[in-house]
């Protein structure tokens, strides 16, 4: 274990999120690196792949069952199946919504440097019933 990572788990525990498949699997290096707190899985390994195929409400219900957050740039279908579950009082685990346009998920720093950001703002916080928007990390002056 790194050292970054050790000092995150002592100071309290790491969110976790699940990336879907359009972002590169290489951001997990990346978001290791730059949010340790951060425990990041992507649809292509979570579960050994099972999700792959499965729909939006089974990959939101397993995400439920491990209190995982969902990381994803799918802006037609699921925000529809998040107010159908308000509507029925379901619960998930919390989403973050991105944009190809604000963060590219081919950039694994992009999106690694936007995850921390985001989770320095919300920090330990319970994620649940919890929808953000992913924007880029600010950027030095210079």
């Amino acid at each position: 274990m790194g050292r970054r990572q050790q000092q995150a788990e002592e100071q309290g525990e790491a969110v976790k999120l699940l990336l879907e498949s359009h972002i590169t699997k290489a951001a997990l290096g990346a978001i290791r690196k730059l949010a340790p707190k951060l425990e990041a899985e992507h649809l292509a390994n979570w579960r050994g792949g099972a999700f792959l195929r499965a729909s939006d409400a089974e990959i939101l219900v397993a995400c439920q069952e491990e209190q995982r957050a969902l990381l994803t740039y799918d802006q037609a279908t699921i925000p529809d199946l998040l107010r159908q579950w308000a509507a029925e009082e379901r619960v998930h685990s919390g989403v973050i919504f991105a944009d190809k346009n604000t963060v590219k998920p081919s950039s694994p720093s992009a999106v690694a440097a936007a995850l921390a950001r985001l989770a320095q703002e919300f920090g330990e916080a319970d994620t649940t019933n919890m929808v953000l928007f992913l924007r880029p990390a600010q950027r030095a002056p210079g």
